[in-house]
């Protein structure tokens, strides 16, 4: 299926039926700095890093599995029931 995914003021069209290293090189790279997470000090300084097998976009969340599979969860408008 085919999906908006949406990072700021990017939007692109993602196919979750091909793998992660086959989806275009602007989706790896966005979905490569919002998987990182940075714990600061009080101070502000980067403590430490962790890196996830997801990352969060605006309108949805984009997981991917050790064997390249790329899922994709669209969020839910709140008001919604």
């Amino acid at each position: 299926m085919i999906y908006e995914v949406i990072k700021d003021n990017i939007t692109l069209q993602i196919d979750d039926n091909v793998f992660f290293d086959k989806q275009p090189k602007e989706f790896r790279q966005i979905y490569e700095t919002a998987r990182i997470t940075e714990f600061k000090d009080e101070d502000g300084n980067v403590i430490n890093t962790i890196l996830s097998d997801n990352a969060e976009f605006d309108n949805c969340h984009v997981e991917v599995y050790e064997n390249g599979r790329v899922i994709i969860t669209l969020k839910q408008d709140e008001d919604e029931v």
